[in-house]
């Protein structure tokens, strides 16, 4: 009997310690939630994040990245648009955004978000690339070559710049 009440006092000590969990602490379980695949988990994970702290800008993003690989856009969308709200200078908010936009075709406000990345932080090889990609989807094939080669320049191992050259541009 003894044995089974330490067991509940111990169960109820981890129930109620959970309350305390801090924001960090869920963005840490999200992830984990991520990398076994759980994506659902994980975007309520980051809910309980922002829930906790309403500026934890890694949330949103990470958030906003799961629900546009499961392809609610406007979710994605809201997540990166609260971002760049509440840090206007978040290089990784636009970057993300003009991905999602490209996905969605909206070339013109993608190629925005990206180049306000690069007025920010002009050496983000990670936008230098995803510009170049949303140049290749509208035929843009020397501005595409130009991109890798400037991400490629910047950043000489970057396997993704190779990648896209070899891919994109014969090189």
């Amino acid at each position: 009997m003894k044995k089974y009440l330490f067991l509940f006092s111990f169960i109820s000590f981890v129930s109620v310690s959970g309350f305390s969990q801090t924001a960090k602490d869920m963005f840490r379980k999200a992830m984990m939630r991520v990398e076994y695949g759980d994506m659902p988990g994980a975007i309520e994970d980051y809910s309980r994040c922002i829930a906790m702290d309403q500026m934890f800008l890694d949330a949103y993003i990470n958030r906003g990245i799961l629900k546009q690989q499961l392809k609610d856009y406007k979710g994605a969308l809201t997540d990166f648009d609260m971002a760049i709200a509440l840090d206007s200078t978040f290089v990784r908010a636009y970057n993300s955004r003009g991905q999602l936009l490209t996905e969605m075709k909206q070339y013109k406000e993608a190629l925005g978000d990206f180049e306000k990345a690069l007025s920010l932080y002009p050496n983000y090889v990670n936008a230098i690339i995803n510009r170049g990609l949303l140049k290749s989807d509208i035929k843009d094939s020397i501005g595409a070559c130009n991109d890798f080669n400037l991400a490629l320049s910047l950043d000489i191992k970057n396997k993704r710049a190779q990648q896209m050259l070899r891919k994109y541009c014969g090189e």
